[in-house]
């Protein structure tokens, strides 16, 4: 997963965020960068991941999310608009992308509250109403 921070201003900054990403039981490693406020983070195997807690850790740290990022891996699927796909007992559910077929590695970015700056996050509200059905866990808004 890949994830903008916002914020960070030097390398006391990047330790902070890398150190509230690192306490979350499914992180396997986190790698921040400085240079272009970002880093990536690496999850530990059989562990279900929450999105919301990494968002949250940033935010912890004192800063706030400009991108989330995470690459999934298709198997000739076809996908459109309001398509829902389950990963983890969530479900995730496309957001203004056109029909395709997807096919191997795919990454996807993380549209919503926790992971928009709230300007960005305004123009992408109006699109984010949950179509996916039998949702017992959280769902996610993913776009191309």
């Amino acid at each position: 997963m890949e994830i903008g921070v916002n914020g960070l201003t030097c390398s006391q900054c990047t330790r902070s965020v890398e150190i509230q990403i690192r306490k979350l039981g499914f992180v396997k490693d986190v790698d921040m960068n400085l240079e272009h406020t970002d880093g990536k983070v690496v999850f530990k195997e059989q562990k279900k991941v929450d999105v919301n807690k990494i968002a949250q850790a940033v935010k912890d740290a004192g800063f706030s999310v400009r991108s989330l990022e995470a690459q999934f891996l298709f198997n000739h699927v076809n996908v459109s608009q309001g398509y829902c796909f389950d990963y983890q007992g969530d479900k995730y559910q496309f957001v203004q992308v056109p029909q395709k077929e997807l096919n191997g590695p795919v990454t996807l970015k993380f549209v919503g509250e926790n992971f928009l700056p709230k300007k960005e996050y305004k123009k992408w509200e109006p699109n984010l109403k949950n179509n996916c059905s039998n949702n017992t866990g959280k769902t996610y808004y993913v776009t191309m």
